[in-house]
């Protein structure tokens, strides 16, 4: 599974990470957001349109657009490229300024 982990601010101010990636072994693209507090705000597994199923990781575009959480076009790059090349094992630490 590959990681890409951003921690950042939402609108409100508020302390979150956000991690993205591919899993591999699952063969799917993942998003979730939580607090320091580690609140879940967003998890592809509570969402009926993502789950274990997405595949395309520009679906959670939008959602954290309506979070009001901005992610480095980087990090969106880079799980599409782990897709690709069915990357495990990678951990990278993004930052909000990329």
């Amino acid at each position: 599974m590959s990681q890409h982990i951003l921690s950042t601010f939402n609108l409100q101010g508020e302390s979150i990470t956000v991690t993205m990636g591919y899993d591999r072994p699952l063969d799917f693209v993942f998003c979730t957001v939580m607090t320091t507090n580690d609140d879940v705000i967003y998890s592809n597994l509570d969402d009926d349109d993502a789950g274990t199923d997405q595949q395309d990781v520009d679906y959670y575009r939008p959602i954290l657009d309506r979070l009001g959480i901005h992610v480095p076009e980087s990090i969106f790059w880079e799980v599409k490229a782990d897709q690709l090349m069915r990357v495990g094992n990678r951990v990278v630490v993004h930052t909000a300024d990329e």
